[in-house]
């Protein structure tokens, strides 16, 4: 198979991958009753603490509009809670509360078990192979972006 050729087959093959891999991560993180961008806040909040708003959205890669309406749902279920630094009035903060943590740490396990079964045909080393070459992968499309953008 030539270069082109496997650049193709590449393609394909990750996309599929990837689309299976989505599947399997979306319907677990239902089965908890949240959605993965409620999901994707909840972690991000459980690993790096209070946050603003705008610091989350950007974690997990979504729009400030879209982040409102996650925190609004997270907050009504009592799950975050909004505040402001004295030092700064401009910026809105969200943590998560006792309740969000609790839950959090509850799901997580199972999400991570989850995570492991749909790995588990993976040595260690396929693992840390998959995730350099999905770096590369990311580093030279962000390459390609910019000189994209500069042509355009």
């Amino acid at each position: 198979m030539n270069r082109s050729a496997k650049s193709l087959k590449l393609t394909t093959v990750m996309f599929r991958a990837f689309s299976q891999v989505q599947t399997v991560i979306k319907n677990d993180i239902a089965d908890y009753g949240l959605n993965t961008s409620e999901f994707g806040t909840l972690e991000v909040l459980y690993h790096k603490g209070a946050l603003p708003i705008q610091g989350v959205g950007e974690l997990i890669l979504m729009a400030n509009s879209s982040m409102t309406y996650v925190v609004d749902k997270l907050e009504k279920r009592q799950f975050i809670k909004r505040f402001q630094l004295p030092s700064d009035r401009r910026s809105v903060m969200i943590e998560l509360t006792n309740e969000g943590k609790t839950f959090f740490e509850t799901i997580f396990e199972s999400h991570k078990q989850t995570l492991d079964m749909l790995y588990g045909g993976l040595s260690d080393a396929q693992k840390d192979l998959v995730i350099e070459s999905m770096k590369t992968i990311g580093f030279k499309a962000e390459e390609t972006n910019r000189t994209r953008k500069k042509k355009g």
